[in-house]
């Protein structure tokens, strides 16, 4: 359960130490935890703490496959902190389910690696000294680990669309490019590409952000200073040099749309559309433009304002979080003013088409909204008291106790900045802020159930050691502050104390005598003379008190007892009448001032116990007149002490520098012990019932209800997501349409009520209705279950719907065409014409892996074929590059000529040399062959991509590429089944891991002809 509550982040909670996974749930570092979040509900529900240091990578692992799992995917989350240890937990139940570590080395960068559809359990992680080790996440070894010791490596992104692809960032801008990571240990060094840079001032400077784009294959964003590059690792070119506006916190590209997010480190958030624009006439090449649509504004770095990371939201990807350095969480949402601002009420589909000439546009104008924002604790907590609770059973209508989520356990937690948060340790989020004062929160004290008394001052920058204090008291129902002293030149404050009946209130002074204060009349009743001792501590008696109610006035007379501790183990009795104080009194005890210093105190009923620099701890029953005392010379000072607040206990808690303990003080024994790690310090601490509130130095609040630091959510407490009967009640909820109606979007700063999850469902039926309306009947059943699958998160079965969609679509209908990422799916005249462009604009960089860029030319042909050629009649290589082009503008019908040209190719593939020899057969038309020598040296993915560049019927290649990918890649070979229609084993291989999803496909598929009779379907149109 939450029962943590994080402030400001620390310095090492970087970039990576956030992630969004498909379920809806965000993991992020804060110091050693890892705090996970419910965007549906906008609450933190876990709080994992498996590490020693500070965090700095976080990853969520993905969904397991269907087709290897049937079973519920359960949320893993792997976290590696900055001693270089990794650990996998899970986020449900907060159990550790692996830890492990490279002896020496720190972890830079890491991805969950899944294999096939086989394990969903390897982690690919960079570990210092250019070492890359995958490993076993169940096991905790090493399936492999490789160093690459010629180039130093700092940063890595996986392809993916090819798992085998791996891009490195080094120094100098070059990059690192490896194409043979599997679960075999690389064989390679991989190719090393310099990006030559136009900004001279990074010449000195390292690649800061690199990331594969997720919508189109071979495509890979680099960010070097103020400029963004575009690199094809394949060719080893940079296509196109942005100029960005500052320093990038993290890119995120959506993987269904040719679109960007972008946060940057002056607080702005970006979207950008990015486009190939296609060959002209006039053009003599194809040109890339990324074109910013909106911005939100830049907010101005300052009192931890400061950006550290961002997510993009993978399941709408039109979602982004942002994480500020003051631990503040805040939502932002793509919105074209048609939906509400409600999360997961809208994809990035709902905002962005996808047209026919393969390019990206918006739908309306689009405008960045935030959603919502989750506090922290603000930096530098000072103190934590928690609110009476049993003063609300004499209180009616009490505002704070007959909320939805019912009675409020508040805790007050004050700050450096002047804050009190209201904080309810049951659930652990932050109620309310008040700004109290303008001084740091030095002492707080609950007045009452409404009333927080709150003291502290201003560090002067001088050695004076005379301050100006401040003294407020707010009423926590309307925020209201007042001032209860005057300011005036004087000794700081260190101790105020509260009565019982919260009518006095006792303020000590560093070198001032006491004073005290009527609370409900705000006036001073007495300040002791000069010769009053210097008070260390104070307490108020819970028993020895009364109330009188004059019978002429009818006002209420309170009586009630003060003890107080002095810097040579003195105790004073005082006690205070209605409006008059009596001279102090002084106890006697066996404490002198030989023996160590008393520092703490505090009293309940007949028990006053004390505790001194030593740890030695010493409860007095006065009503029997004995005490006990426990020697435990390993304790540090003790810093306060406090009694459970619950009637006729007397549990008490005992605040150390390191630890907090639990003391049954009619045994004295020990009853609980909580220790901080080595880098954390107690700063203050209270009882909840009896359970205690920690308050560290690492800006964290902990309400210990046991000694497991981590522990299992409850059932009530299970995101949505992965209830078992999610999908169920989508689906239910969408198909009731007698139930749908217009829900009213809350406004961008409020809190979504608790019928979120209902308002978006109802918007999801009210606005995909008139879409479905315009398909065939079995059509409007497929969309609506698209919309479920998109919304619970389950990618594979939403690419299958739209695949099987698309085939079924009429020309003239609405649907898109299909998304980026199902590129490999597209018929092949858009799959050349989008090749086209990406080779085309590669043959203008001034660099480029050329026999590589000719070869993907020839297969391509057409313009890509012509600029080409121009490239390379003035190639630096002119004895190679002029005989090529001469080759590839000479004709080659002759026959004896092709029959060469085979036997040549035959022949250079024979001799390993197949980019060659595949080139040649091209060349003349047998690109058939081409593919057939490719897929006999398993090179499958460049097979079916080069027969759908260049083949006019690919679709003997497709079959055999199908074929190996029933034992290889189940769900890819899925979506290819659907592809080419082959209905019958899509419903085959889909029936046994989602039965609704096989029924589905299968009474469309057998009831509605296709309304294209193309072998090859043209995406949709």
């Amino acid at each position: 359960m939450p029962h943590t509550v994080p402030g400001c982040l620390h310095p090492s909670n970087g970039r990576n130490a956030i992630d969004w996974n498909d379920g809806g749930l965000i993991a992020y570092g804060s110091h050693n935890v890892v705090f996970i979040v419910d965007v549906l509900r906008y609450k933190r529900i876990q709080s994992i703490e498996h590490h020693q240091s500070a965090i700095n990578i976080v990853r969520w692992s993905p969904a397991r496959s269907p087709f290897a799992d049937s079973t519920k995917s359960q949320p893993i989350v792997a976290s590696a902190d900055i001693g270089g240890h990794i650990s996998i937990s899970n986020a449900l139940s907060a159990t550790q389910i692996n830890q492990f570590s490279h002896p020496n080395t720190s972890v830079l960068q890491m991805f969950w690696y899944p294999w096939k559809d086989i394990s969903r359990d390897f982690l690919l992680v960079l570990h210092s000294s250019s070492t890359v080790v995958l490993w076993n996440t169940v096991t905790g070894e090493k399936v492999w680990n490789h160093t690459y010791s010629h180039v130093p490596l700092f940063d890595f992104s996986v392809d993916p669309f090819s798992l085998r692809n791996v891009i490195f960032s080094s120094s100098g801008n070059k990059v690192l490019v490896c194409s043979d990571i599997a679960l075999s240990e690389p064989a390679s060094s991989g190719h090393l590409f310099q990006i030559a840079s136009e900004d001279t001032s990074s010449t000195n400077s390292n690649i800061y952000l690199i990331t594969y784009h997720k919508a189109y294959r071979n495509t890979v964003f680099i960010a070097i200073n103020s400029s963004l590059y575009v690199v094809n690792p394949e060719l080893m070119c940079c296509l196109s040099r942005v100029p960005i506006e500052s320093n990038i916190v993290n890119w995120m590209p959506s993987s269904r749309r040719d679109a960007l997010f972008a946060v940057h480190s002056n607080g702005a958030t970006t979207f950008r559309v990015t486009k190939f624009e296609p060959t002209e006439e006039k053009k003599p090449n194809a040109s890339f433009t990324m074109d910013k649509i909106c911005q939100t504004e830049c907010v101005r770095p300052m009192n931890n304002q400061r950006i550290v990371a961002a997510s993009l939201c993978p399941t709408t990807q039109s979602t982004v979080s942002v994480l500020y350095q003051n631990g503040k969480l805040a939502f932002w949402q793509l919105s074209n003013g048609r939906v509400p601002l409600l999360y997961r009420a809208s994809f990035i589909e709902d905002l962005l088409e996808f047209n026919e000439n393969l390019t990206t546009s918006p739908i309306g104008e689009l405008s960045l909204h935030q959603l919502s924002q989750m506090g922290s604790l603000s930096s530098g907590v000072t103190c934590v008291r928690m609110r009476p609770m049993d003063e609300l059973t004499k209180v009616e209508n009490d505002p704070f106790a007959n909320t939805a989520l019912g009675t409020l356990h508040l805790a007050a937690v004050g700050t450096n900045s002047g804050t009190v948060h209201l904080v309810d340790v049951f659930t652990s989020q932050i109620y309310r802020d008040f700004s109290v004062q303008p001084s740091l929160v030095k002492c707080l004290e609950w007045g009452g159930v409404y009333s927080l008394v709150t003291a502290g001052y201003n560090h002067s920058l001088s050695a004076s050691q005379i301050v100006r204090n401040d003294v407020f008291i707010t009423d926590i129902r309307t925020g209201l502050a007042r001032r209860i002293r005057p300011e005036t030149d004087e000794s700081p404050i260190t101790i105020i104390r509260v009565s019982y009946y919260h009518c006095y209130l006792a303020i000590a002074f560093q070198r001032e005598p006491l004073e005290i204060w009527d609370l409900k009349g705000l006036r001073m009743l007495r300040k002791m003379s000069r010769s009053c001792p210097l008070i260390i501590d104070m307490a108020w008696s819970n028993k020895h008190h009364s109330i009188k109610t004059t019978e002429s006035t009818f006002q209420s007379v309170y009586r009630e007892n003060l003890v107080l501790l002095d810097s040579e183990n003195r105790i004073y009795h005082i006690t205070l009448r209605g409006l008059h104080v009596r001279d102090g009194k002084m106890v006697n005890t066996q404490w002198k001032s030989a023996s160590s210093q008393i520092c703490a105190m505090t009293w309940k009923d007949d028990m006053l116990a004390v505790g001194d620099v030593e740890g030695n701890l010493v409860v007095w029953d006065l009503g029997r007149r004995q005490s006990r005392q426990v020697r435990d010379v390993s304790h540090s000072r003790v810093l306060r002490m406090t009694f459970s607040r619950l009637a006729g206990d007397h549990t008490m808690a005992v605040l150390h520098s390191k630890e907090v303990t639990l003391w049954d003080t009619e045994a004295m024994t020990r009853i609980q012990s909580i220790r901080m790690d080595a880098a954390k310090l107690c700063l203050d601490a209270d009882l909840c019932g009896l359970s205690p509130l920690v308050l560290s130095n690492d800006n964290t609040l902990r309400f210990v209800v046991s000694n497991t630091k981590n522990q299992a959510l409850m059932e009530k407490e299970i995101p949505f997501i992965y209830q078992d009967d999610s999908i169920g009640i989508v689906r239910q909820r969408l198909e009731s349409s007698s139930q749908s109606k217009e829900s009213t979007p809350p406004g961008g700063d409020e809190k979504p009520d608790e019928n979120f999850l209902e308002d978006a469902l109802q918007w999801l039926e009210t606005q995909k209705s008139p879409l479905i309306e315009t398909l065939e009947a079995d059509l409007s059943k497929l969309q609506r279950e698209r919309v479920v699958r998109r919304f619970v998160g389950d990618h594979f079965s939403a690419d299958l719907l739209s695949i099987v969609i698309d085939r079924f679509a009429p020309p003239l209908s609405t649907v898109d065409h299909l998304p980026p990422n199902l590129q490999m799916f597209w018929d092949t005249v858009s799959f050349k014409e989008r090749e086209t462009r990406v080779i085309t604009v590669a043959c203008a960089a001034d660099q480029a892996m050329e026999r590589r860029l000719v070869e993907q030319a020839v297969v391509v042909g057409g313009a890509a074929k012509e600029r080409v050629t121009d490239r390379l009649i003035v190639s630096a290589d002119l004895r190679y590059a002029s005989i090529k082009a001469a080759l590839l503008v000479s004709c080659q019908d002759n026959e004896k000529a092709k029959s060469l040209i085979k036997l040549i190719a035959t022949n250079l593939i024979a001799s390993d040399l197949i980019e060659d020899g595949v080139e040649l057969l091209f060349l003349v038309g047998a690109g058939g062959d081409a593919c057939k020598y490719l897929q006999s040296q398993k090179l499958w993915t460049k097979s079916i991509v080069y027969a759908k560049m260049g083949l006019s019927d690919p679709s003997e290649v497709e079959s055999k590429w199908i074929g190996h990918l029933a034992e290889e890649a189940k769900q890819i070979r899925v979506l290819a089944d659907a592809s080419r229609r082959n209905w019958p084993d899509v419903v085959e291989a889909t029936s046994s891991a989602d039965a609704v999803l096989a029924r589905l496909i299968l009474r469309t598929t057998t009831s509605t002809p296709p309304l294209s009779s193309c072998p090859t379907p043209s995406g949709g149109k």
